[in-house]
């Protein structure tokens, strides 16, 4: 599939760049890019291009305006949920964009609440304006948690701090957000997209096939015991030995020259 297909999504803005990062931006930002029918709907749809893309290799989301993601719109017009098959469950999707086989950073240019927090801890990578706010704030509403967060936070800071921060469903700040490893840098407002794009930029370049295969075998190791990393790890191995980027990483070294990676 070529990067240049993409279709147009609605309350979602993409760009593929020459370099193979695609940019997604959340784009409701008269509602602070609250999540709708639409945006759920081509926020699924394009995790699925972007995995079968071959040319894309890193994926971007950040939000249009003043905000990231403010979590459901609960009173949009189009009130859809995740859409989700018959035999799934709604936040099926949430796996989908976790286990991406390739590199994902969120550019948190404003506030992230609720399910909007749920989707930047779905990415690898998060970069934070000093002027974003976190906000946890399920419970406060009476809502069960979702959009993996009950996953994702626990493993990001722990048992405890992620009870407390989902109990009292305040803002959680910045300075601790970035010393737990919540988010992985706090920049001033005007630096967040282009700091995740140079990121994005890197790793764009990189062996996305081997990202992919790392990824997965980072993601099993949460829950795994070290001998099931040893065999994922084996296998990842095993997998990787002929590929492009494999005999390309080797022949550099010899060279002592920078690898040209391929992606494959």
């Amino acid at each position: 599939m070529a990067a240049n297909t993409y279709p147009e999504y609605e309350a979602l803005q993409v760009e593929v760049r020459e370099d193979g990062v695609v940019i997604a931006t959340l784009d409701r930002p008269e509602r602070l890019n609250s999540f709708d029918g639409p945006m759920r709907y081509s926020i699924r749809e394009l995790v699925k291009r972007v995995r079968d893309d071959d040319a894309a290799r890193v994926l971007v989301f950040t939000g249009a305006g003043r905000g990231f993601c403010s979590g459901a719109d609960l009173g949009a017009e189009d009130q859809r949920t995740w859409p989700s098959g018959p035999t799934e469950p709604r936040f099926a999707w949430t796996a989908e964009l976790l286990e991406l086989s390739k590199p994902t950073i969120a550019a948190i240019n404003g506030v992230a609440a609720g399910g909007g927090l749920g989707l930047a801890l779905l990415c690898d990578i998060r970069i934070c304006s000093s002027d974003a706010r976190l906000i946890p704030i399920w419970l406060k509403r009476a809502i069960h948690p979702d959009d993996l967060i009950t996953w994702t936070l626990p493993r990001q800071v722990g048992y405890s701090r992620a009870l407390r921060w989902l109990y009292l469903a305040d803002d959680i700040p910045l300075d601790e957000a970035e010393q737990t490893g919540l988010v992985h840098q706090v920049v001033p407002p005007d630096q967040v997209l282009g700091e995740a794009l140079v990121l994005a930029a890197r790793l764009a370049a990189g062996p996305t096939a081997h990202f992919g295969l790392a990824k997965q075998a980072v993601l099993r190791a949460v829950q795994g015991t070290p001998w099931d990393s040893v065999l994922l790890e084996t296998w990842g191995a095993e997998k990787v030995a002929g590929l492009a980027d494999s005999v390309e990483g080797r022949q550099a070294f010899r060279e002592k020259r920078e690898p040209r990676f391929l992606g494959r």
